[in-house]
């Protein structure tokens, strides 16, 4: 028996798209279109509610975002329950650009004590988020 979701009944995967800036959702949305079920949310609200209602293959989160919980809390709370913990996350954000430091999926790790799928730095090429999505459905993390 197969562990991963199919969340409809085409077998079409669904991604959660998270992020406050439209245009960055909207841009993130479509690239991942062509593929895949996606669902967006523009804050962390919004995202973990998405998520344990639909429970999407893969959720593409960004860090920081406006309106209360950032990207590394909605991450943390995600883990937590049982519902969503078992979803990879693969960050996609500009957090070191904008702070100056260097976070990736080690320092992640280390910090909460959860991996996340990938860590990717805004902008991103289609290629390559398409790439590390198709790598978090195929072989996901163990929560």
């Amino acid at each position: 028996m197969s562990t991963k979701r199919m969340n409809n009944l085409d077998g079409i995967r669904t991604i959660l798209v998270v992020d406050d800036d439209p245009e960055e959702l909207a841009s993130t949305c479509t690239m991942l279109t062509a593929g895949y079920a996606v669902i967006a949310a523009s804050c962390g609200t919004e995202a973990i509610r998405l998520a344990a209602e639909n429970t999407p293959d893969v959720i593409v989160l960004d860090v920081i975002l406006q309106g209360g919980k950032d990207g590394f809390s909605i991450f943390r709370d995600l883990g937590n329950h049982s519902a969503t913990s078992g979803i990879p996350v693969i960050f996609l954000t500009n957090v070191n650009e904008i702070t100056g430091m260097s976070f990736g999926a080690k320092e992640v790790n280390r910090l909460l004590k959860r991996k996340p799928a990938a860590f990717l730095e805004k902008p991103v090429s289609p290629a390559v988020l398409i790439r590390e999505v198709a790598k978090a459905i195929a072989h996901p993390l163990r929560p």
